[in-house]
C-alpha cells in the first residue's frame, strides 16, 4: 500500500492549506470589520454631535409651543369671559332701553290725551266766545242801531 501515505500527506497538505486560507481570510475579514466598525463609530459620534444641538433646539421649540398654546388658551378663556360680561351688559342695557321706551310711549299717550282734551276745551271756548260775540253784536246793533261811521 504504497500510495496511501502520499495521498494522506497530500490531503493533509490541502486541508492545512485550506485552513491557512480560511485563517487568512478570517484575519482580513476581521481587520476590515474592525475598520468598518471604527468608521461606523466615528459616523455615530459625528451624528450624535450634530444631533444634540438639533434635539436641544427641538425640545426648546416644543416647550415654546407649549407655552404659546397655554397663553393662547388663557387669552381665549379671558376673551370668552369678557364676551359674556359684555353680552350681559348689552342685554341689560337693551332691557332698560325697552322699559324706558315703554314709559315714554305711555307718557306720549297721556300727553296726547291731555293735549286733545285741551284742544277740545279751547275749541269749545272759542265757539262759546264767537257765539257770545255774535250775541253781543246783535244786542249792540239792536240797542245802538246801525250807524255808519
Amino acid at each position: 500500500m504504497g500510495w496511501v501515505g502520499p495521498v494522506i500527506a497530500i490531503s493533509s497538505a490541502v486541508v492545512a492549506l485550506f485552513i491557512v486560507i480560511i485563517g487568512l481570510l478570517g484575519i482580513i475579514f476581521f481587520r476590515d470589520l474592525s475598520r468598518a466598525l471604527a468608521t461606523i463609530e466615528r459616523a455615530i459620534k459625528a451624528i450624535d454631535e450634530d444631533a444634540r444641538p438639533a434635539l436641544r433646539a427641538a425640545r426648546e421649540m416644543v416647550e415654546d409651543a407649549h407655552n404659546v398654546v397655554s397663553t393662547l388658551k388663557d387669552e381665549v378663556s379671558e376673551l370668552a369671559g369678557t364676551s359674556t360680561k359684555v353680552r350681559k351688559k348689552i342685554t341689560r342695557a337693551a332691557d332698560a332701553i325697552e322699559d324706558r321706551l315703554l314709559d315714554l310711549d305711555a307718557l306720549v299717550d297721556v300727553a296726547q290725551g291731555e293735549l286733545e282734551d285741551t284742544v277740545l276745551d279751547v275749541a269749545a271756548a272759542l265757539r262759546t266766545g264767537r257765539r257770545s260775540a255774535t250775541i253781543v253784536k246783535a244786542f249792540k246793533r239792536a240797542i245802538m242801531g246801525r250807524r255808519r261811521r
